[in-house]
């Protein structure tokens, strides 16, 4: 299920942005449709994280957090019907309902390395805004996912029909950015390796054009690009390199304070902690009292991912002797500075269940 929102992240992220010279000038409908996806580019990549980081709660339903969703057996073995209403941008208000089919190789609450499947899925946001309607397939790999498949979302205030194909062929791979030469950040804290071909349709043409993805690269070339009007003339584009912007305004002191985090797991299991965060030297400092009161408080330290100081990476040891695991995790601070959200795998590195773990959700609110 965290492949679902991946799908649309790459739908709606995926804008056309080109550069121009005076020999061969853009015509302005073309600069029109490209500035209208570089706009969308700006909105949607940053709340991905926070999307993706609330599908755990789908598969908890009794925990905090998981109101209003649904993931019932659809009939066939490991195929569900799920639907879901969505704070994408954090401010309180669930302006997103995704609503889908799954047809998955396990049980979903399972989930680990080699899980995948097939989801049909739609998406619509609240005020008439516009609806997404797709499909795709997708798989979890050690070291990150697999996702191919498309769709098609049409904006209603405009009429702007966008749709992207990823050829399962060639999926795209999707890992984190750790600043690593192979995994450098590319959208937002993820490294993304593929093609994407991608078209957007407006009242006056067509725009075209294949986003080439590499994960030793901080920047996208936008390559093959074109513009077909509706006199059915097309000009050919220029090939450019584009930067997806991601929040990197703010310092990483906007993490300083304490939070009630709640948090659920997969295989299911859920629970609530106390956060407090202070900036020391380049670097978060967490004390992890989990749950409230309880004096079992643990310390850590996260990162931020480079570029970005309101997004984290870190890990932390915990768990009692002979069933030790390690926790890897990404957590990303809202636009309003008062949430984050998380998510997280886990390894268990010693005892009887060595090798094995789980990914969790988390959302955290700062206190007043």
């Amino acid at each position: 299920m965290r492949r679902l929102l991946l799908s649309v992240l790459v739908l709606q992220f995926l804008g056309c942005g080109s550069g121009s010279d005076e020999s061969d000038p853009i015509p302005p409908d073309a600069e029109a449709l490209m500035t209208y996806t570089t706009t969308g580019v700006k909105l949607v990549v940053p709340r991905m994280a926070h999307l993706e980081a609330m599908l755990p709660f789908l598969l908890n339903p009794g925990s905090p957090g998981s109101g209003g969703g649904s993931f019932d057996p659809a009939g066939p073995l490991y195929t569900y019907d799920f639907s879901a209403p969505i704070d994408g941008d954090g401010n309180g208000a669930n302006e997103t309902t995704v609503a889908g089919t799954g047809a998955f190789n396990g049980e979903p609450t399972d989930a680990d390395f080699g899980f995948g499947g097939h989801v049909d899925f739609t998406m619509s946001t609240a005020g008439g805004i516009g609806n997404f309607t797709g499909e795709m397939d997708f798989e979890i790999l050690e070291t990150g996912r697999e996702v191919s498949g498309g769709g098609t979302f049409v904006e209603g205030i405009t009429g702007n029909m966008t749709t992207l194909t990823v050829p399962a062929a060639s999926p795209l791979v999707i890992i984190p950015a750790t600043g690593e030469s192979n995994a450098v950040a590319n959208t937002c804290g993820y490294s993304v390796q593929g093609d994407a071909q991608f078209e957007v349709q407006g009242t006056e043409g067509t725009l075209t054009s294949v986003w080439q993805f590499r994960s030793n690269s901080s920047t996208v070339t936008v390559t093959g690009a074109s513009f077909t009007d509706t006199d059915d003339q097309t000009t050919d584009l220029p090939d450019s390199e584009v930067t997806i912007p991601c929040g990197p305004t703010g310092s990483l002191s906007d993490w300083e304070g304490l939070y009630h985090q709640n948090w659920v797991c997969l295989p299911p299991e859920f629970g609530e902690a106390l956060l407090t965060l202070d900036v020391v030297g380049g670097v978060v400092n967490i004390n992890d009292d989990d749950p409230p009161g309880s004096g079992n408080g643990s310390e850590y330290s996260a990162t931020p991912v480079p570029g970005n100081p309101h997004e984290l990476r870190g890990y932390f040891i915990a768990g009692p002797a002979g069933f030790t695991y390690r926790e890897d995790f990404a957590w990303k601070l809202m636009p309003d500075n008062n949430t984050f959200t998380q998510l997280s795998r886990y390894r268990y590195i010693e005892g009887p269940n060595i090798g094995t773990g789980g990914i969790c959700g988390a959302r955290a609110v700062r206190e007043p």
